[in-house]
């Protein structure tokens, strides 16, 4: 017999304390600021220099300056744990650092630099001068295979077929084990001179590898789906950065560098048994339990940093017994309360979001609580809204059985009510910030785990706006995990918006990452359009939006009350990918990370959207 949805929540503390005590555990992680503290620059013990790289002052220059045909690595001299395969755990790491590429005349300009994680070697990669970056050897010579991964900030276009075509000299791209680019992005001309800064991101559990580079002020990026164990790349593997000159004379210097591996944490045996007889213990006791924890609720506050119960008692009163004036929205599952709660012992009272459900003995209703729960204790991310605590009261105080959820209050409303509602219409680079924070947000919800978590109930609704305009994704009643990367979860329930609902839905009872993918798209549509889907009018706006773009006026869908006062460019690239996020064949929409890249980086072009579909 299945258990009552009570008693997973009796549950949900020895839940939250798993998640708790499962942290990841750093694998190998170190800074250095070599403008700050010139001195790192010798620190020998962990710093290997080969081929031309020499600290230079306050920085490290990795190829001679004014030489041609010159190249040089720097390397952190131990390595780093990329799996292990007793424990069927793979890392994730993040590096961080600034640089400075420089030319000579202006014109001539060669090759570039690159990040690399690949094999440990006492010496520079023979025949990888110019084009190579010092990160590879020319494969024209049959040199072995280079088991390297690497992200190059390439300089010079090479007419010998290694790099795009059509492209100018300047452009990022992820390689894998081959100085052709597995993904690049194109970057105007001269963009890569000066200092600059990026980020190179790797998440083992989707095998996504992201580079973000911050040049002359203006934000670029890449992705791409990299499997480090198939690519060769060893177990324990090296990470550093190599350059190259080749015929043309260039300076490639690294001003800071900061690393971090993370590898999931192994539970000692003795702790997961203690933690399963708690949880016996626990399920045996169901009454005396929740009598007693609501008891001791409502006496003290509790202090640890993680998702937490409240008592009945302390929420009636944050919400002023929750009076009418206190109300911020109504919606299906119940209505939404402003509060203010003391979050840890000693410290202020905060404003705070308090949701009451209906009905506490809809099944419905029940399973979505528990699933909220469970799945906002494990997420947490800057475009999600978060998530503070719980309340399933019983009937103590006097008054009948709750059951309530407690978020951070997001200050501004929700962007429907600013798209439709306001007297002052959003400004355009509000609702291109919008936009890309929404995308974020499904994107983390896609990739964060080894499956996928699918939102299911994407609308302007549910996206509410803090002081400074940027969109955190709300309201998880309806999440719910897919069973595998690329599964879709049957038998489900049609539940949702209507006007943001994927037609698959309702004709096959399936959802997926593609429906969320779809609600997306009619966002979009929405935000750059100002007009709300409709979709039983009969003038469905995803229709209109289609047959604009049709008709080779896909601009005139632009919101009126801009006054014409947006970014052309940009609103052409939201209009045009929303309509690839609604296709109606969902192995034509779009993955949501290559949606948010289109969106985010207007040099890399879309597929252009079927006219009719």
């Amino acid at each position: 017999m299945a258990a009552h949805p009570r008693a997973y929540l009796l549950l949900l503390p020895v839940y939250c304390l798993l998640c708790f005590m499962a942290p990841h555990a750093a694998a190998l992680s170190f800074s250095y600021n070599f403008s700050a503290n010139p001195s790192d620059l010798n620190d020998s013990a962990n710093l290997m220099y080969l081929g031309d790289s020499v600290p230079a002052g306050d920085r490290i220059n990795l190829t001679k300056v004014g030489t041609t045909w010159s190249k040089g690595r720097v390397a952190y001299r131990h390595p780093v744990l990329l799996w292990d395969d007793g424990h069927r755990k793979r890392a994730s790491f993040t590096t961080t650092f600034s640089f400075a590429i420089s030319d000579y005349n202006g014109t001539d300009r060669g090759d570039g630099m690159a990040f690399f994680i690949g094999p440990s070697s006492s010496t520079m990669p023979p025949d990888s001068n110019g084009a190579f970056l010092g990160l590879l050897n020319n494969p024209a010579n049959n040199w072995p295979r280079a088991q390297t991964v690497g992200v190059e900030f390439d300089t010079n276009h090479d007419n010998r077929g290694w790099d795009p075509p059509n492209v100018t000299a300047d452009h990022i791209g992820i390689d894998v084990n081959s100085i052709i680019s597995t993904n690049y992005t194109a970057l105007p001309s001269l963009a890569l001179n000066g200092t600059m800064s990026a980020t190179v991101k790797y998440e083992a559990s989707s095998n996504l590898m992201s580079v973000d580079l911050l040049a002359d002020g203006t934000n670029y990026s890449v992705r791409a789906t990299v499997h480090l164990k198939d690519a060769g790349v060893p177990q324990y593997a090296t990470v550093g950065f190599s350059a190259a000159t080749g015929g043309f004379v260039e300076s490639h210097q690294l001003l800071s560098w900061s690393f971090r591996s993370e590898m999931p944490k192994t539970i000692q045996l003795w702790v997961i048994i203690l933690i399963a007889a708690v949880a016996a213990s626990v399920a045996a006791s169901f009454v005396g339990a929740l009598v007693y924890y609501c008891i001791l609720m409502d006496r003290r506050d509790i202090t640890v940093d993680v998702v937490r119960k409240f008592s009945y008692c302390q929420l009636l009163v944050a919400t002023n017994k929750f009076s009418e004036d206190r109300v911020l929205g109504q919606g299906g599952f119940g209505k939404v309360y402003r509060g203010e709660l003391r979050l840890h012992r000693g410290t202020s009272r905060v404003p705070v979001a308090v949701k009451m459900l209906t009905s506490q003995h809809n099944e419905q209703i029940q399973k979505g609580y528990v699933t909220e729960i469970e799945t906002l204790c494990q997420i947490s991310h800057q475009n999600l809204v978060r998530l503070l605590g719980w309340c399933d009261h019983g009937g103590w105080c006097g008054h009948g059985s709750k059951l309530l959820l407690v978020y951070e209050l997001v200050e501004n409303e929700n962007l429907d009510k600013h798209l439709h509602e306001s007297e002052r219409p959003l400004t355009w680079a509000e609702r291109y910030k919008i936009v890309l924070g929404v995308g974020s947000a499904i994107e983390h919800l896609h990739t964060c785990h080894k499956n996928p978590v699918l939102h299911r109930d994407i609308k302007p609704g549910n996206v509410m706006l803090d002081e400074g305009f940027e969109a955190k994704l709300g309201d998880f009643g309806l999440v719910r995990q897919a069973p595998s990367r690329q599964g879709y979860l049957k038998g489900t329930n049609v539940i949702g918006s209507e006007n943001y609902i994927d037609p698959i839905c309702i004709s096959q009872q399936t959802v997926s990452t593609a429906s969320d993918v779809y609600s997306f798209g009619v966002l979009l549509l929405e935000v750059a359009t100002g007009r709300r889907p409709q979709v039983a009018s009969g003038n469905d706006l995803v229709n209109v939006v289609r047959e604009s773009y049709g008709n080779g006026e896909v601009l005139m869908m632009a919101d009126t009350r801009l006054n014409d006062d947006f970014d052309r460019n940009q609103m052409e690239r939201v209009l045009l990918v929303g309509l690839l996020c609604v296709q109606q064949d969902r192995p034509n929409r779009p993955e949501i990370r290559d949606a948010v890249n289109w969106l985010s980086n207007l040099s890399v072009h879309p597929p252009v959207p079927p006219v009719l579909n």
